[in-house]
């Protein structure tokens, strides 16, 4: 049996003295070895890293338990993700606090039994980044819109009139908002292996080298993906807001064949012009450039009547 501290002579205390911090350099070197690395930052062109937990397993196991949190679930995702960080020069710990309130929010208030996370470190471009995606199912019918996500920020924006001292909903949102450079929301559809449909909600957080350079552009690949899934009736409306520097840089609107010329309309009467175009089967992308200076309340009350002209197909058939 090894001697305790409080059991060793002074000979014993210097050599376990001098066992402990060879330990600790040992590892303090592990833990920083992708910082201090002067070869990662050119060599790594693109990293991918993916894991899906069973969310409700660690609901009920962990965060209602008083785990150690280096024993958890989480702990070793996080810890991956703030590793990697520096290979594009970002800080670590924002990152790490980006990731824990996303991952915290997947787990806590998720709906079904998997959760997904993702992280992408693209270093080949002009501006590298560093991406990361959460995922989570919804119930059916149920979506968690960017204008909702923007109201819990509030709540936890001690600046903001929503802010509440007493509840701690709206924090994780409002750290994400501050510490990303770009934000997206997808809710989708997915296909599970008996072929039902699996609503799902995901959000994604990037994280640029340079967070005032160029960004990357948009790729609707995802969003035909879930065009790929909905039944030949369903009624198509899905926007898509561009923005480069703050500043709004297009609007997409994707939908039905049918309704193109009619949601043309709606967007020249509110001061854009189309830019470009593409056909995907059934439905078409179009994108447009304000002509203009839009304010965010103009755009809300466009979206509006964009989805009435085409929400007028639905209404057409209930009516057959």
């Amino acid at each position: 049996m090894s001697k305790k501290p409080d059991e060793m002579n002074l000979d014993e205390l210097k050599a376990y003295v001098k066992k402990l911090e060879f330990e600790n350099s040992t590892l303090r070197d592990e833990v920083q070895a992708v910082e201090k690395s002067p070869f990662l930052p050119q060599t790594v062109a693109r990293l991918l890293y993916r894991v899906v937990l069973r969310r409700e397993d660690i609901l009920k196991n962990e965060l209602r338990s008083n785990v150690n949190e280096k024993q958890g679930s989480l702990f070793e995702i996080k810890n991956q993700i703030r590793k990697y960080a520096p290979i594009l020069g970002l800080d670590p710990d924002s990152i790490r606090i980006i990731v824990t309130e996303a991952i915290q929010n997947i787990i806590e208030h998720g709906h079904g039994n998997y959760a997904e996370i993702e992280l992408e470190i693209n270093n080949s471009g002009l501006n590298p980044y560093f991406k990361t995606s959460f995922k989570h199912e919804m119930p059916e019918g149920k979506k968690y819109t960017l204008t909702q996500i923007e109201e819990n920020a509030k709540k936890g924006d001690i600046t903001s009139e929503a802010f509440d001292f007493e509840n701690p909903r709206g924090r994780g949102e409002f750290l994400m908002k501050e510490l990303s450079d770009e934000r997206q929301i997808i809710n989708g559809v997915d296909i599970d292996e008996h072929g039902k449909k699996i609503h799902y909600f995901k959000r994604i957080l990037i994280n640029y080298k340079e967070p005032n350079g160029p960004r990357v552009e948009t790729s609707f690949d995802e969003i035909r993906e879930e065009l790929d899934r909905l039944d030949g009736d369903e009624v198509v409306c899905y926007f898509h807001i561009d923005s480069k520097m703050s500043k709004l840089n297009s609007i997409t609107v994707v939908t039905n064949k049918g309704k193109e010329l009619a949601v043309k309309t709606k967007m020249e009467e509110a001061g854009f012009a189309l830019s470009h175009k593409d056909t995907y089967s059934r439905t078409i992308f179009s994108s447009f450039a304000p002509v203009k200076p839009i304010s965010d309340e103009e755009i809300k009350k466009l979206f509006v009547a964009v989805k009435k002209v085409v929400n007028s197909e639905v209404l057409h058939k209930s009516q057959a």
